[in-house]
């Protein structure tokens, strides 16, 4: 059973988390941007519009959270950033959020350009789910779109309409702005 608890590790196919582990200290993977940015949108754009490009020209994927933690008039938010490997649809993220934060999303890229990458896979849209938490894509064509977990993803037939194969669970999720390329 996945939890909210740090220190948990989540794992689906292509995609392993690690959240505030002690063990982290010695091998970090991400880098972690100051609570600066007033909303969670802007925080998420900010990640995008810097790794998007890289994402695209080295067909890499990075990801992260965002996070927020209390300031004087509500709430700062901030992120983390880890990178996968270049030509793999995988990424594999270690990411500690300063403490007294709360993550409040999950963020990531696509890579190159290829028709399949304007879609949340499965994985994606579980990890939304799981968690309770909005999971942002910056893809090559520069939109940026969020799955929320309440939305509905794909159903078999309908990804295999779309070309997708039988991958139940795919979403084309929300356009919600647009990012460097």
């Amino acid at each position: 059973m996945l939890t909210k608890s740090f220190g948990k590790s989540l794992a689906l196919a292509g995609l392993h988390l690690l959240l505030n582990s002690s063990a982290l200290a010695s091998s970090e993977s991400s880098i972690t941007v100051t609570a600066q940015f007033e909303s969670e949108l802007q925080a998420v754009q900010h990640a995008s519009n810097l790794y998007n490009p890289a994402s695209v020209r080295e067909d890499r994927e990075f990801m992260g959270v965002i996070f927020r933690r209390a300031a004087h008039a509500g709430f700062l938010f901030g992120y983390t950033v880890g990178a996968g490997q270049s030509g793999q649809d995988t990424v594999t993220v270690r990411a500690r959020i300063p403490q007294g934060s709360e993550i409040v999303a999950f963020w990531h890229t696509h890579g190159a350009e290829h028709w399949t990458r304007q879609y949340f896979s499965p994985e994606d849209t579980e990890l939304a789910r799981e968690w309770g938490l909005p999971f942002y894509m910056a893809a090559a064509d520069g939109h940026l779109r969020v799955y929320r977990p309440e939305q509905r993803p794909l159903s078999k037939r309908q990804a295999m309409r779309l070309g997708l194969g039988p991958m139940q669970g795919s979403s084309q999720g929300e356009l919600v702005g647009t990012v460097n390329v």
